[in-house]
């Protein structure tokens, strides 16, 4: 008997495999096991366009309502995994907050295969306080809804951490009006991802949108008023009233289920270049799983929605035996108020930064070298070089640097 494939988790990642699958002709079947009553849906827009109400609920649906039951993937959402036996291949299940009463619900499932696609979960706020109603992570359209809610009637935000998330959520706040300070550890922005330059850029746009910063200092207490509001203080000494906190510090990886069946986790899942884990019943994808980027000697894990299809599409080509597809330097996005930010590779230990264009016209790129090699590219408003630099930066192109920064040169015309 064929009992097909069992994927857990059905973001970005999840959600691809069982589409892949289907497109690649694979017929036994294939269960999705989504934790959340929801659709399957994009993360990327919940800090931005579904946070400014530019776009609802169904439009965040990676796909339509009928595509599940249309390609025979049976999407079991509202669905929680309570355990792995790898020994039986059996997954048995529970049902999740927001089930819905009298819905049919399998005690377990029985898998040939099995999709771990469990992602990540938002980190909290290890302070006193920091569980106190309207101290908000974003990381669930659950999450997004509570925020957009305490938005409406907030007057003064403060924001834990200057990555993306945060600076996302500081441009969208910042748009609607509200008094906005952002408080970061590090001296700069960003300062793990970007050298100087970039953040310093970024920063002044977000001083130019109304956002204050707090360098080199975190949150030490959170304290609730009689009022409501709360007292935030700092570890300077001061102290903040905010009617809405928000917590960007990053994200802690779900590899529990896999760490209870003994899978190798270090940071994440870990997986080969096929996106196969240490059992060769079972792969990961997604923000969950780590491996080893093209060109990077150590293992790493990539939170990109690129990376998560990317592993995808690489797990339904190997369970129907077709061609891997290459792997590719990682890319990401972010979107703050005129800033479209796209980035190519990861590599911070550049010999050389060559800039293409001007970074006063908001409109450039920082082409990395690492000797005559082309190595990362972040693009802002000039999504041209983009699309190049996918292609220069996975096959460390020797890119002549006055070419580079000569923008009537077409970065795609080398290689």
């Amino acid at each position: 008997m064929t009992h097909g494939v069992c994927i857990i988790g059905a973001s970005h990642a999840g959600v691809q495999v069982a589409a892949s699958l289907r497109d690649l002709g694979y017929d036994a079947p294939i269960h999705l096991i989504h934790g959340e009553a929801t659709l399957p849906y994009q993360r990327p827009p919940l800090s931005k366009a579904y946070l400014a109400d530019s776009v609802n609920a169904d439009g965040l649906a990676l796909r339509s309502p009928d595509y599940y039951a249309s390609r025979g993937i049976e999407l079991l959402s509202a669905t929680h995994v309570h355990c792995i036996d790898a020994d039986t291949r059996r997954l048995d299940l529970r049902a999740a907050p927001g089930a819905q009463a009298g819905t049919s619900l399998p005690d377990s499932l029985t898998y040939d295969h099995l999709v771990i696609a469990t992602g990540a979960r938002a980190r909290q706020l290890p302070v006193p306080g920091g569980d106190l109603d309207g101290v908000l992570t974003l990381r669930t359209i659950e999450d997004a809804e509570q925020m957009k809610a305490r938005l409406e009637t907030a007057r003064d935000v403060v924001i834990a951490g200057a990555g993306f998330i945060g600076l996302e959520v500081a441009a969208t706040a910042g748009k609607l009006g509200k008094s906005v300070t952002v408080v970061e550890a590090q001296d700069r922005v960003l300062a793990r991802l970007f050298p100087t330059m970039m953040s310093d850029f970024l920063t002044n746009r977000h001083k130019e949108n109304g956002t204050a910063f707090l360098f080199g200092t975190q949150i030490s207490g959170i304290r609730q008023q009689t009022d409501g509001r709360k007292i935030v203080d700092f570890s300077n000494g001061d102290s903040r009233e905010a009617d809405l906190v928000v917590v960007g510090i990053g994200a802690e990886v779900n590899d529990g289920l896999a760490r209870l069946i003994g899978l190798d986790c270090d940071n994440g899942i870990l997986v080969n270049r096929e996106a196969l884990t240490s059992c060769p019943e079972i792969s990961a994808a997604g923000d969950c799983a780590a491996w080893q980027l093209p060109h990077e000697q150590n293992t790493s894990r990539t939170e990109s929605v690129q990376n998560a299809v990317d592993q995808a599409k690489i797990i339904a080509a190997r369970l129907t035996g077709n061609d891997i597809p290459e792997q590719v330097a990682p890319w990401f996005w972010s979107d703050q108020l005129d800033v479209k930010l796209q980035m190519v590779g990861t590599a911070l230990d550049a010999d050389d930064i060559v800039c293409r264009g001007e970074m006063e016209s908001g409109r450039f790129s920082l082409l990395y070298y690492q000797g005559e090699e082309l190595v990362r590219v972040d693009s802002v408003n000039r999504a041209i070089d983009h699309i190049a630099a996918r292609r220069l930066v996975t096959q460390r192109i020797k890119l002549p640097k006055d070419a580079a920064r000569d923008v009537n040169i077409k970065l795609k015309d080398f290689g």
